[in-house]
């Protein structure tokens, strides 16, 4: 009866830890999942954050080419467009509205 306990004792003793360790393993493998995806998480806030930066100062950059373009194109008349060489340009052909302009075209959606 002696060796029946034994014997039986040293299965289940060899299972518990057959099943303690591939839980350890198991937590293991999840705890580099979690540290992984937790890198990605923090790495993915630090780049949105860089890209958030970069987009503020090309708004601020657009903001101010556009303020010169609209004093620049404010200046514009046909006096100063002769000075430098321009000048009114005559028609020489028209474009007929053919179907080769295709059917969107002539049901009238243009833009």
């Amino acid at each position: 009866m002696t060796k029946a306990i034994t014997h039986t004792y040293s299965f289940v003793h060899e299972y518990r830890r057959q099943i303690t360790l591939t839980l350890i393993a198991t937590c293991a493998v999840l705890v580099l999942i979690y540290a992984f995806n937790l890198y990605r998480v923090i790495s993915h806030t630090i780049t949105l954050q860089q890209i958030t930066a970069q987009e503020s100062t090309l708004s601020t950059s657009i903001q101010t080419l556009d303020t010169q373009y609209q004093a620049v194109s404010g200046k514009i008349t046909p006096d100063t467009l002769r000075t430098y060489g321009f000048g009114q340009g005559k028609i020489s052909a028209f474009i007929s509205r053919t179907a080769s302009l295709g059917s969107v075209a002539l049901a009238g959606h243009e833009l």
